[in-house]
């Protein structure tokens, strides 16, 4: 039982490591627009992509809100997750 309990919080503090990051960057803490993911791989990953590239992980990733596509709070830790996430390489 120990073992298990020190599983689930291992997760939550990953989790929570992406938590953070998304809240330093969103302003509404529910969601990123694309000027703000720009902004974090940026000013956190020291990335540069193309304006396609960026559209592409919009439409991979996001969710339609308002006619435009954001990453949500909830899909934001899966960007990390290999095989498939963007953001798969990094880590936090």
């Amino acid at each position: 039982m120990y073992i298990m309990k020190r599983k689930t919080i291992k997760m939550k503090n990953k989790k929570n490591k992406y938590y953070r990051i998304f809240d330093k960057y969103s302003r509404n803490k529910t969601y990123l627009t694309k000027k703000e993911i720009i902004k974090l791989m940026k000013k956190e990953f020291k990335l540069s992509y193309s304006s396609n590239v960026v559209i592409s992980l919009m439409n991979i990733w996001g969710k339609r809100v308002n006619q435009s596509k954001v990453i949500l709070k909830e899909e934001f830790h899966k960007l990390f997750k290999k095989p498939d996430g963007f953001f798969r390489d990094i880590l936090i």
